[in-house]
């Protein structure tokens, strides 16, 4: 999760980490001695990808071969300190040489740091049984240049263990572990001590990466601008935008551990890091993010080359930054407050059709609300936007309407395999944002039958009040798009109990109480939650009773005086004409029994003026 851009998605807080503190075998000759054998390190780094964790060598190369350990034991009442910031280095082929090395790492003799506040070397270190438990946690700055402040040994743990200090690409280098606490057997009947110490590390910050594709009907879509600003000009690099300065390039990260103690243990966040973050120095509104990797065509294009969008979310076009591959993350500071992001663009559509025809986008607009753009640390974000046949953007920037009819952007949140959160954010006015703690977009497309799906609607960066404007629909054409469904809420043939049966042969069937509105907070990976929303500002979405396409639809402004219009149709003599009209000049009659020579008919549609929101949600068994 890189590259300062706060976009859609995500809840974040720190990545689970593995629930074994300890691997190995007992080391110590002498089990009822008050000391045991050598206290011992091994390591393995946690990483923000879908590789999982990573030990030996692997985990040695992303720490720098370094690490630092502070350690203490508790006797009675007091606590003393066993390891003053402890310098713990890796090299190859060392291990079991010393007592106080296993696994390559070793503390014995190794360089002392500056700020250390009682040892003046680095000696070994024996289990004491007097001691009912030890505690350690440990920090690496990955050969990086971030300032440490080591604060606590023990009663600060819970607020401030360690700060760091520095620029996005050296705290990028920075990982820390959770504690590990090992406790006497005589104390818990759990034989932990004497054990190799296994410290856990993950990665400080955050990584984002940003894709795009497109379900444009009849059209391929090329040559993508963003904007920098909402009053920029467009360009190729990508590019999202705040309001206001708030993407940070400097700051300070506080460690603590909040949930610590034996009565704790069996607590989902017992020793585990958390992460505090603050920003410091200049901050900026723009993040550019990197150029596309476009494909090539797949249909009759007639401009050749590889400059087409790609095609579906499991593969999407991908923001490439500078020295890194297709689909690779970018670096970005947390910013767990979040900030409303904006992704504007520009782009060209030409007809698969190989006659060649084009029709330029400009301006489509994605707000991607502040509740899904708190960034944590050691958490990875996608961000993939769907470019569809909705659109807020115009044809004639100067003076056209918006339209091809909203064009809609879903706006896509991946994230590591341990932290994840999608989100879907359509890119039209107003902005709907879909969300599954469960889902995963790049594998199902949007949904399963199975996920309990959130909904929330924004414009202008503020979340609505959705109470008595928000209704799910069932559609009854298979991948329908948005304006389809738009078509058929304002130009239909019939709307019996909301019914509505459209003139371009979809309908609409309103799922009972498909919507529900008492909300006030949206459940997050690792138990974590986003809180104190309002009432009636979050949707839950009714469990989906088979798999299909659906449209939640947003009343922004009711209808009121439908408008009956009337449609001239071709009938053959003798063809049934029930429910049909003749027009005598003045009025239309309904027509009866089969057509008559020489007689026109017509068909009635009822055109709305109601202005709506509307999110097509795909479901998959």
């Amino acid at each position: 999760m890189k590259k300062y851009l706060l976009f859609a998605t995500a809840l974040v807080a720190l990545a689970s980490c593995s629930d074994d503190t300890f691997v190995g075998e007992s080391n110590s000759p002498n089990p009822n001695e008050n000391y045991g054998g050598a206290i011992m390190f091994n390591s393995s780094a946690k990483a923000i990808t879908r590789a999982g964790n990573h030990v030996g060598a692997d985990a040695a190369g992303k720490l720098n071969n370094n690490f630092v350990v502070e350690g203490i034991k508790t006797v009675g009442s007091s606590v003393v300190e066993v390891f003053d910031n402890y310098n713990v280095n890796w090299t190859k082929n060392t291990a079991d040489k010393t007592l106080s090395n296993t696994a390559n790492w070793e503390y014995v003799g190794q360089a002392i740091l500056s700020g250390k506040t009682e040892a003046k070397a680095q000696t070994i270190k024996y289990w004491d049984y007097a001691a009912k438990q030890y505690d350690f946690w440990a920090y690496s700055l990955g050969g990086g240049s971030a300032t440490v402040s080591s604060l606590a040994h023990d009663a600060t743990l819970t607020s401030a263990a360690y700060t760091f200090t520095g620029s996005a690409s050296d705290l990028a280098k920075v990982y820390i572990s959770d504690l590990v606490t090992a406790y006497n057997p005589k104390v818990t009947g759990l034989p932990e001590y004497q054990q190799q110490v296994n410290l856990t590390f993950r990665a400080l910050v955050a990584k984002i990466r940003v894709g795009l594709y497109e379900t444009i009907p009849g059209y391929s879509v090329k040559n993508v601008q963003f904007y920098p600003s909402a009053s920029g000009t467009a360009a190729g690099t990508v590019a999202l935008y705040a309001a206001s300065a708030v993407l940070p390039s400097t700051g300070t990260s506080t460690v603590y551990f909040p949930t610590v103690g034996s009565a704790n243990k069996g607590d989902a966040d017992y020793n585990k890091a958390h992460i505090s973050f603050a920003s410091e120095g200049t901050k900026t509104a723009n993040q550019t993010y990197g150029t596309l990797t476009y494909g090539a065509k797949e249909n009759y294009e007639k401009t050749t080359g590889n400059i087409w969008l790609a095609r579906n979310s499991a593969q999407p076009t991908w923001a490439v930054e500078t020295g890194k591959s297709a689909g690779e993350y970018s670096i970005v500071l947390p910013n767990e407050s979040g900030s409303v992001l904006t992704l504007k663009v520009d782009y060209t559509l030409e007809s698969t059709d190989g006659s060649g025809e084009e029709i330029t986008v400009h301006g489509a607009t994605a707000l991607v609300p502040a509740q899904y753009t708190q960034w944590k640390s050691n958490y990875a974000y996608t961000y993939i936007f769907k470019i569809s046949d909705n659109t807020n953007g115009k044809t004639d920037v100067a003076t056209g309407p918006e339209g091809l009819y909203p064009i809609t952007f879903d706006a896509v949140v991946v994230d590591s395999e341990e932290n994840t959160q999608e989100t879907i954010t359509t890119v039209a006015t107003p902005s709907i944002t879909t969300y599954s703690v469960t889902s995963n977009v790049t594998t199902n497309n949007e949904y399963k039958t199975s996920d309990v799906v959130y909904v929330t609607v924004t414009e202008d960066g503020t979340l609505l009040d959705m109470t008595g404007k928000a209704v799910l629909y069932t559609v009854s054409k298979a991948g329908a798009t948005e304006a389809e469904v738009l078509d058929a809420l304002n130009t239909y043939v019939s709307n019996t109990s909301e019914t509505y049966v459209g003139r371009n042969e979809i309908t609409l069937t309103p799922v009972t109480d498909g919507v529900g509105l008492t909300e006030t907070e949206i459940p997050l990976v690792d138990g974590n939650k986003i809180t104190g929303l309002t009432v009636g500002t979050v949707g839950k979405l009714k469990a989906f009773a088979s798999a299909g396409t659906y449209a939640f639809v947003y009343t922004k402004t009711a209808a009121s005086s439908p408008v009956n219009k009337y449609q001239e149709v071709t009938k053959a003599v003798g063809d049934d004409v029930t429910g049909l009209y003749t027009y005598d000049g003045s009025a239309y009659t309904a027509a009866s029994g089969t057509a008559a020579p020489g007689t026109k008919y017509y068909t009635k549609y009822i055109e709305n003026n109601g202005v709506y929101g509307v999110k097509v949600i795909k479901v998959v068994n």
